[in-house]
């Protein structure tokens, strides 16, 4: 791996290596490019700094020198989903009878280090873990130990870390207040101001608070240094004998005469002023410091409890050293003499000019109101961990789905059980199920659910009416079910990936072990329904599984690269990115569940039979064949060729009947329908009659596909024998007579029907024939 930077001081040398930096900076650099930004100029940081600092960047091999704070980065190299090495190299200065470690929250990345002569090097790899990760080093000299932080931004490759992680926030806050955040991860990020207040939460005060209590010291010991004082009455009873200085000539005379007639022992009430501390304001400062100090108690008892209920404990040691540190701090400022001195805070009668304007006072009184308010007051000066990317992106495409669906595709949320969060290690987790979902309706009579991580568990006691997988649970990221009048379901899931196949071609594609995981969940979810003998009946509920990725396309220019396998398969994936218009995701949705814009009311009930028709779910095991409607018939006008081929269907003797593929495809009536046909019905017309008459129902026998030259004379009653156009070929089997015909009005037009053969049986007039898969129309 080659060396990307070097930083040397004077008691030790810190090396980075890492594979090929140069592959994600240039996919970060064609991210940015996409939004009309450039790659941004980092640095890392030193705390405390150093008195000596020169660098290395990469393979320039020039040695440079910077201040002790910060090395300028011209480029970035530290990114998401990469192993970096680092290697801590100790010059003599350094002592060796201490072994030098690293600090940092996380076990897993202080347990990846290892010390070995005068070297300490350890690998990080950030995962899908993004921005800034503050790397502890202590260490011995000779006089003092030592405790240096090295700190660093990650980046991610396929989103902006600015501009679309700060969309992602804002839209999982409006949904899931303060469920990003989370106790401890390898990275921080800075926070925004917040101007929605949420409840109280424990990590952002922790988080608000290391940003202020430096700051928070420095306040109490000026007021030590110089507290606030004034003088306040006091009232004593004194004898003759211990009166001093200057009194009120009535107090005078009253112990002359008192003198005079022997009584000296009598005590005078004399007001006096004394110069005091105890005041308001240092009562203020002293509960600031004590209710600090209380908070960070019990945070600090309640994750170090955490912490020992599991073998591979989270947390280091390093991490609560550093609270200890905090605590310790503000316990000493409290056993300040001047604390000792003040009461206990009751409020303030009126605002304190010494809170808002004397030095010390006012940097505490503020420091006060943003940790009591941190979630409105935020500055860019807090950081907290937050979720990886990964969790962060799969939320976000649940709540997009979410958003097409009410503002593009006419739905009403009716049901949320959205707040289903609970409180975990001080985070908070989100419940998986189907319970946690979203539920929307439309007036034509669509209802959705979308849910986030279901779990379908193995059938131990299947019963009729629910999803199961047979072998192991799954839990696809996202889940939607859409519901139908007829009430037939149609479901689809969705999985977000955040990734980005790594290949040479310029387009942004899916990996495909993910691809292969949609194939797995389609397979794997089966759906119990009981028949009419009581058995359970298994089939396969999933008609589409597809993934969300952070790919960056010019959707409204270009084709989705899955759109062929979606057609043809279901499976397949929509790039998703936020600030993007997500088209392509939005027109799948609006095309199969349908779209009410330019209707007008009332609107046509919603239909499920399109999606019976889609390829992907005609696709049976071998040997099979199968569809939505067992009594699919056909109604259909023949043609009069010949008296003796019409007379057949006047009297029930067809064996053949035979249309243009032209004419079907005319009528929307599409490859599958016709393959689907199971019976057959004919509007004949009998001479003298002003009307046509179906009498017969004909069982269809086979429906294939032949050029007209081919049929026969007894097939068609006409042969053309250089006709190459194409021709649907029915073979017809027995018939059953109507108990009463079915009256079709009208000699003209060429009328088409698909219907029921039941509905065909028990129907008296056109009229009352439903129509199968959606064709409303009138031939």
């Amino acid at each position: 791996m080659p060396e990307i930077l070097k930083l040397i001081t004077h008691d030790w040398t810190l090396a980075v290596w890492t594979k090929d930096v140069e592959t994600p900076r240039n996919r970060l650099s064609d991210t940015l490019a996409t939004r009309g930004k450039i790659l941004p100029v980092g640095a890392v940081r030193l705390t405390p700094p150093v008195a000596s600092l020169k660098y290395i960047i990469e393979d320039r091999g020039t040695e440079e020198t910077a201040p002790g704070n910060a090395v300028p980065l011209p480029s970035p190299i530290f990114f998401e989903n990469r192993t970096y090495e680092f290697d801590f190299q100790f010059s003599s200065s350094v002592d060796g009878s201490f072994q030098p470690e690293i600090l940092h929250r996380l076990n897993s990345v202080v347990a990846g280090f290892r010390f070995t002569g005068s070297s300490l090097r350890g690998t990080i790899n950030f995962g899908n873990d993004v921005g800034w990760v503050r790397l502890g080093l202590k260490y011995a000299t000779c006089s003092k130990v030592v405790e240096q932080f090295v700190t660093f931004e990650v980046l991610p490759t396929k989103m902006d870390l600015e501009g679309d992680f700060n969309l992602i926030h804002r839209v999982i806050d409006e949904t899931y207040p303060l469920w990003r955040f989370s106790f401890a991860q390898k990275t921080d990020q800075t926070l925004s101001r917040i101007r929605k207040p949420h409840e109280r939460f424990f990590l952002l005060w922790l988080a608000n608070f290391n940003s202020l209590r430096a700051e928070l010291e420095d306040a109490t010991m000026l007021i030590c240094r110089s507290p606030h004082s004034r003088l306040l009455p006091e009232e004593r009873f004194l004898r003759a004998d211990r009166l001093k200085g200057r009194i009120s000539p009535k107090l005078e005379e009253r112990v002359a005469r008192q003198l005079r007639e022997g009584e000296s022992h009598r005590r005078h009430r004399v007001e006096t002023k004394k110069l005091s501390v105890d005041t308001p304001e240092n009562r203020f400062v002293k509960m600031v410091l004590n209710r600090c100090a209380r908070d960070l108690s019990v945070f600090i008892g309640k994750s170090r409890h955490m912490n020992s209920q599991t073998d591979k404990p989270r947390l280091s040691e390093a991490f609560f050293g550093e609270l200890d540190g905090w605590y310790k701090t503000l316990r000493q400022r409290l056993a300040d003499p001047l604390f000792r001195e003040v009461g206990d805070f009751n409020g303030l009668s009126s605002e304190s000019l010494v809170l808002h304007h004397r030095a010390g006072y006012a940097k505490a009184y503020r420091i006060w109101q943003e940790l009591k308010l941190y979630l409105d007051l935020f500055g860019r000066h807090a950081s907290i961990s937050l979720k990886s990317i990964s969790e962060l992106y799969e939320v976000w495409c649940f709540l997009e789905i979410r958003r097409i669906l009410l503002e593009r595709l006419d739905f009403k949320e009716v049901k949320s059980k959205k707040a289903l969060l609970k409180f975990k290690d001080f985070e908070k987790s989100m419940r998986d199920g189907i319970g946690a979902a979203f539920e929307f309706e439309r007036p034509d009579g669509l209802r959705i659910r979308l849910a986030h991580e279901p779990s379908f568990s193995t059938a131990s006691n299947p019963k009729a009416g629910k999803i199961y997988s047979w072998t192991t649970t799954q839990e696809p990221d996202i889940f939607l079910e859409a519901s139908f009048p007829s009430g037939d379901r149609i479901h689809w899931v969705f999985d977000a990936k955040y990734r980005i196949e790594d290949a040479e071609e310029s387009l942004d594609l899916i990996p495909e072990e993910a691809i292969n995981q949609m194939h797995r969940y389609r397979d794997a979810l089966i759906y119990l329904s009981e028949a009419d003998d009581g058995t359970l009946e298994k089939s396969r509920p999933v008609v589409g599984a597809f993934v969300l990725y952070p790919g960056w396309f010019d959707d409204g220019e270009k084709e989705n690269p899955y759109t062929g396998a979606i057609d043809a398969v279901g499976i397949g994936g929509f790039p998703l990115l936020p600030g993007a218009n997500n088209l392509w995701l939005e027109s799948f949705l609006r095309e199969r569940l349908g779209d009410l814009s330019g209707m007008e009311k009332p609107y046509p009930e919603a239909s499920p039979d399109i999606h019976y028709l889609r390829e992907p779910v005609r696709i049976y095991s071998t040997g099979l064949a199968g569809g939505h409607y067992q009594d699919l018939t056909l109604v259909a006008q023949p043609k009069n060729h010949n008296k003796e081929y019409i007379n057949r269907f006047r009297s029930g003797g067809p064996r053949w009947y035979h249309v243009p593929v032209d004419t079907t495809v005319k009528k929307q009536i599409s490859r599958a329908m016709m393959r689907e046909i199971r019976n057959c019905a004919f509007a004949v017309h009998h001479p003298g009659e002003p009307n046509r008459r179906i009498e017969y129902l004909y069982d269809v026998l086979s429906v294939k596909v032949v050029k007209r030259k081919e049929l026969t004379h007894e097939q068609a009653g006409l042969v053309k024998p250089g006709d190459e156009s194409d021709y649907w070929l029915l073979e017809l089997g027995s018939s059953r007579c109507l108990q009463s015909p079915v009256i079709v009005p009208g000699l003209r037009g060429f009328r088409f029907r698909l219907t029921g053969a039941k509905e065909l049986l028990m129907a008296a007039d056109w009229g009352e024939l439903p129509v199968r898969y959606a064709l409303d129309r009138f031939f």
